[in-house]
């Protein structure tokens, strides 16, 4: 029996039907992102997390310094949505009043985490994660923010990054207002949400942006993390076929992010080869069994615990990228998003 049949019978066969229906489909490598996006939230929404309520949710719309070429005419704001698990002082969070006494008698509500979504920076979006968030913040007891950051190609590197940055200082600088512990704010993301979280604390990658952030993170949570656009590794090669990302869905973001092939040798595109990232703070990081991105997750593992970060490093030999994708359908897929979501709690303590 050849090697990769023998190993892809370690994937859930709930996970690998999931993947392979994607066959019926045409190729995602192939449509245009106008239309990927649309289709992505609907797949999500059929057989993805079921939607959980919460006690208060609430959007913004915050400025963003980074103007665009490509659309001009559109106001330069993104949205940010707050998920608490808690009930809070509605006056406090409107008005910024009394927040820091609130936080300190409130000693189970400490912790924020700053979320950037998945996608290769071309899809997804806050609603494509609305259910993902509502399930981490009422699980692990923390105050998710989702930041819907601009997307490429209306809007190519380093636009992403910046939207970042910029959400990032105006939540630490508006905490008051948003009802958040400013000590205990750490940033994290799925994929490419996980390389605009790695990026947010690498003060040194960020010389020659418009945007610096203001403030390092008190934590990194990155899943399964899209570390090193270069795509050489193993896991790149192997995972070419049957599953929600390959190694062809890989290039199409690159293809669509990227204002040039060249930009993949620098740091800030593939942190990975960051020659210092002593500066990153305490990590959780993930990596899965069926995922191009895999090896790329190793190795920054290895460098984090090399440079002297701690690190919690887990990997699910079992799971394929985007397995939180397939909760509804897959009982691997919700117990291992519950374990996330467990991590992510692990935190508070």
């Amino acid at each position: 029996m050849d090697s990769f049949i023998k190993e892809s019978l370690k994937l859930e066969l709930t996970q690998r039907l999931a993947a392979r229906s994607l066959s019926l489909m045409p190729p995602l490598h192939k449509l245009p992102p106008k239309i990927f996006r649309p289709l992505f939230l609907a797949l999500e929404r059929m057989i993805g997390l079921r939607k959980i309520e919460l006690p208060r949710i609430v959007d913004y719309l915050i400025p963003v310094t980074s103007a665009t070429t490509e659309l001009p005419e559109q106001p330069e704001k993104i949205k940010i949505r707050v998920y608490y698990p808690q009930l809070i002082d509605e006056a406090s969070v409107t008005s910024g009043k009394n927040t820091e006494a609130h936080i300190q008698q409130d000693p189970d509500h400490k912790r924020s985490l700053v979320y950037f979504h998945g996608g290769g920076c071309v899809v997804g979006s806050i609603e494509t994660h609305d259910h993902f968030c509502r399930y981490l913040a009422k699980h692990s007891n923390m105050n998710i923010i989702s930041v819907d950051y601009r997307l490429s190609p209306e809007h190519k590197f380093p636009t992403p990054i910046c939207d970042a940055i910029d959400a990032w200082n105006w939540i630490n600088h508006h905490h008051k207002q948003l009802n958040l512990n400013p000590d205990y704010i750490g940033v994290g993301g799925d994929s490419a949400g996980g390389y605009l979280a790695c990026l947010i604390g690498q003060t040194s990658l960020q010389d020659n942006l418009p945007v610096q952030s203001k403030t390092l993170p008190n934590f990194q949570f990155l899943l399964y993390p899209m570390l090193d656009l270069k795509g050489v590794t193993e896991s790149y090669k192997k995972f070419n076929k049957h599953l929600i990302l390959t190694n062809k869905l890989m290039s199409y973001f690159r293809g669509h992010y990227l204002n040039t092939l060249k930009e993949v040798d620098l740091p800030i595109v593939s942190p990975l080869h960051n020659p210092d990232i002593k500066e990153s703070s305490n990590t959780y990081i993930l990596t899965l069994g069926f995922d191009p991105l895999r090896d790329d997750g190793i190795s920054y593992a290895e460098r984090l615990i090399e440079s002297g970060i701690k690190v919690r490093h887990e990997h699910y030999p079992d799971c394929m990228h985007a397995f939180i994708s397939v909760a509804a359908i897959s009982k691997r897929a919700q117990e291992a998003t519950h374990s996330v979501a467990m991590a992510l709690e692990a935190f508070n303590h």
